[in-house]
């Protein structure tokens, strides 16, 4: 996959990944049975073992779809198994990488996918952040990484500056239990439902 194809398909997946994650329909609640604990140690551990491959001399954006590539046979090879279907990962412009149900295996987010979680990176509180479709969010710190993890969460949160995200709203944001979402939505549709 060329730099192009990643732009031109990032930025489609981030508008997607944008509405749906945004709660763009406080009402609906989709729920899931995703372990974010499982999904954030599986995405350490390829983080690591990503930087072992990868030197300072390689181009940050083939690293960055080194990573992507890898974490989707990470994620499917998964012991338990994270999800029931198949898992494909999209690299998003502002480093940050959406996990989809891959459901024809094609390594593309096509219409009718369904979105499983994001995963960010939050420099300012060394962390990696999961959230999951039902609005769950789940933190791992990441300190103590190797001189070439350091390398390539540098790069990534490079790309996110240029990307005009902010690192003080990814600071902010607080982990959240599914249930806890659950509650959220549901009191927030309570104002709409009638007298």
């Amino acid at each position: 996959m060329n730099t192009g194809s990643l732009v031109k398909y990032g930025l489609i997946a981030a508008v997607i990944g944008w509405v749906y994650f945004s709660g763009s329909n406080d009402n609906e609640y989709v729920e899931d049975d995703l372990d974010l604990n499982l999904v954030l140690d599986v995405t350490i551990d390829t983080l690591d073992k990503v930087s072992e491959t990868v030197s300072e001399e390689t181009n940050p954006d083939e690293a960055f779809i080194i990573l992507a590539e890898t974490l989707a046979v990470d994620y499917n090879q998964s012991q338990p198994s994270i999800y029931q279907g198949n898992i494909g990962v999209s690299p998003q412009t502002d480093s940050s990488l959406l996990a989809f149900d891959d459901a024809n295996a094609n390594k593309t987010f096509d219409e009718g996918e369904s979105l499983l979680y994001l995963i960010e990176i939050d420099g300012e509180k060394s962390r990696i952040i999961a959230s999951s479709r039902s609005g769950e969010v789940n933190d791992h710190h990441f300190s103590g990484t190797s001189l070439l993890a350091g390398y390539l969460i540098g790069s990534m949160l490079s790309r996110q500056r240029a990307s005009g995200v902010s690192s003080k709203s990814l600071a902010n944001k607080k982990t959240i239990t599914s249930s806890a979402a659950a509650k959220s939505r549901a009191g927030s549709g309570s104002h709409s439902k009638g007298k």
